[in-house]
């Protein structure tokens, strides 16, 4: 756990938030989708998230692309893949599958998460990269997504980690690409 003379860049992303959840875990943490969390239900679902990222064999220096709306599937993989030393890779969801393709292939992204709204995108753009084995899709409400695995499914049967590995402030946690500047 850190200590708190830390400084926010002498930690991970991990740790940043284990400082936060030990000292207002009560706090409401997050609102989204009509739904709250506090640090300590946030901080749970997080390390579930990491576990199950783990179970699908991702692990560290692993690339995993967001290709999905605000929701708290992408939150959770956000501070979920740091746990256990992943990267994550957000993609702009008004992309297409050429871009989004380029991104995954230039990132060697391992897995995709994404939505029903984006899977037709996400799918065709997955098929181009080879490097991409895990296919997560949030939100199916029922429905079947061939190919893919179903993220509150695949997230409830999560087994918990016995062990985090040891992730350095230094390691990295986000990969962002731009379209560069308009002027």
């Amino acid at each position: 756990m850190p200590t708190d003379t830390q400084k926010p860049w002498e930690m991970s992303l991990g740790q940043f938030l284990e400082q936060a959840v030990a000292k207002d875990p009560a706090k409401t943490f997050i609102e989204i989708g009509g739904e709250s969390k506090t640090y300590q239900e946030f901080y749970d679902g997080v390390k579930k998230t990491a576990a199950m990222f783990s179970g699908l064999g991702i692990g560290m220096g692993d690339r995993v692309c967001l290709f999905l709306p605000n929701c708290i599937e992408y939150v959770y993989s956000w501070f979920g893949l740091s746990l256990i030393g992943a990267i994550s890779v957000p993609v702009n969801t008004a992309y297409k599958r050429d871009e989004t393709a380029y991104i995954l292939n230039n990132a060697e992204a391992k897995g995709i998460v994404s939505d029903p709204t984006l899977a037709d995108v996400a799918a065709a753009a997955a098929d181009l990269a080879p490097s991409v084995t895990v296919r997560l899709i949030r939100g199916t409400e029922g429905k079947e997504f061939s190919g893919w695995t179903d993220f509150s499914q695949a997230h409830a049967s999560a087994q918990s980690l016995s062990d985090l590995p040891e992730i350095s402030p230094d390691d990295i946690s986000m990969l962002v690409y731009t379209s560069g500047t308009t002027g």
